[in-house]
């Protein structure tokens, strides 16, 4: 008796091993014929569809990445536009022969990628928005080439060039500048939002994980709180403090100036701001819980907490937002808003190429959705 595994019987053929291909993300706003394009794409890429082979039929690749036929039927076309597949009629889909020669001289898409030249861009968020960009156009069928600008504006040389520029956490004031370039390439805005300018804003939903924060503490028995945020110019800042004021007034809570404290930078706390934060909790009625806009405002929060010798979270809880790797290793581990950044900028790289290649997107904001991480630097509120 042969062994399993052994030769095949001559004559035989050895039947072709199942595709496993990814599901789109139903939750993501990129349209899901561009989601699929990208799955495929990276099938194609990494060999699992090899050059000259021939893909299932248009129904079966639509309820492998779970999207309607037409949806498949689009994404399939615009793929064999980009010159990855082949069709012929009768016969079915194939992955054409010179695929990995199509991919290499494929259309190539720059993007400027405007931000302050004080960001730092080693830092959690910074990092984790380049490092989802990258990954966005990493796994795209065409070729994209990103630079940095200090300025909100193209050079000259790169207005001949197919792209646009994303807008990463721009400043308010930045408003009319933006609207300027808006009108003259295609722009997106990443990781903030603007109200008065007809562009696409890509950014996580501020206000509701600031308002989960303050539900979640206040269902610990909370009744005194301290919100600190970073500079109003930024409209994330600006929404995480108006959406935990808000949710302290539907809770029958009114928040005060002497406790909201607006710090002038997100990171390097200043001078004035630690003062008032030490002054609140030295007070008779000083707060039970913080609400910290930031990680670093989390940390300056903690930091003062302990230096005026009370403990966390017996005496006071502290709840920051973003989640780097560092968050779960403090002692004890910080209670955090998560932002969703690789998402986020996947969702803006999407949005961009959408507007580059179709000429046209529903400006206004997209939101996703945070999430309250719980950890040991929140508890009830103390008795007294």
């Amino acid at each position: 008796m042969p062994l399993r595994g052994g030769p095949l019987a001559k004559g035989k053929k050895a039947m072709p091993q199942p595709i496993k291909l990814r599901q789109v993300d139903h939750a993501d706003p990129t349209p899901r014929y561009l989601q699929a394009q990208r799955i495929l794409a990276e099938a194609i890429s990494v060999g699992d569809l090899p050059a000259g082979s021939k893909l299932p039929s248009t129904k079966d690749i639509s309820l492998l990445v779970n999207v309607s036929l037409i949806t498949a039927h689009k994404a399939l076309e615009g793929l064999a536009d980009a010159g990855l597949l082949r069709r012929e009629a009768g016969r079915g889909t194939f992955v054409r022969d010179d695929v990995h020669e199509s991919m290499a001289h494929a259309r190539q898409f720059v993007i400027g990628l405007a931000l302050d030249v004080r960001a730092n861009l080693n830092d959690f968020y910074h990092s984790s928005i380049l490092n989802g960009l990258r990954l966005a156009a990493r796994s795209d069928v065409e070729q994209v080439e990103f630079y940095f600008q200090d300025h909100l504006r193209v050079p000259q040389r790169r207005r001949a060039a197919a792209g646009g520029v994303i807008c990463i956490h721009p400043p308010l004031e930045a408003e009319k500048q933006v609207a300027r370039l808006a009108s003259s390439v295609p722009t997106v805005v990443l990781g903030g939002s603007f109200s008065n300018v007809s562009v696409a804003c890509i950014d996580c939903d501020n206000r509701g994980g600031a308002g989960e924060i303050v539900r979640y503490l206040h269902q610990l028995g909370h009744r005194r709180f301290l919100v600190i945020c970073g500079p109003t110019n930024l409209s994330n800042s600006r929404d995480r403090a108006e959406g935990a004021c808000d949710a302290l007034r539907t809770l029958g809570i009114a928040p005060d100036a002497e406790n909201l404290l607006v710090a002038g930078d997100s990171v390097i706390v200043d001078d004035d701001t630690q003062a008032a934060l030490l002054r609140r909790l030295r007070a008779r009625n000083r707060p039970t819980a913080i609400v910290a806009g930031g990680y670093f405002l989390a940390l300056a929060a903690m930091h003062r907490v302990r230096q005026v010798g009370l403990s966390i979270p017996e005496d006071v809880s502290v709840v920051g937002f973003d989640d780097p790797e560092a968050a779960p290793l403090l002692h004890p581990p910080l209670t955090t808003v998560r932002q969703p950044l690789a998402q986020m900028a996947d969702a803006a790289f999407r949005t961009l190429r959408e507007l580059i290649v179709n000429g046209a997107v529903v400006p206004g904001t997209t939101t996703l959705s945070t999430q309250l991480i719980v950890r040991g630097t929140t508890g009830p509120a103390p008795a007294n």
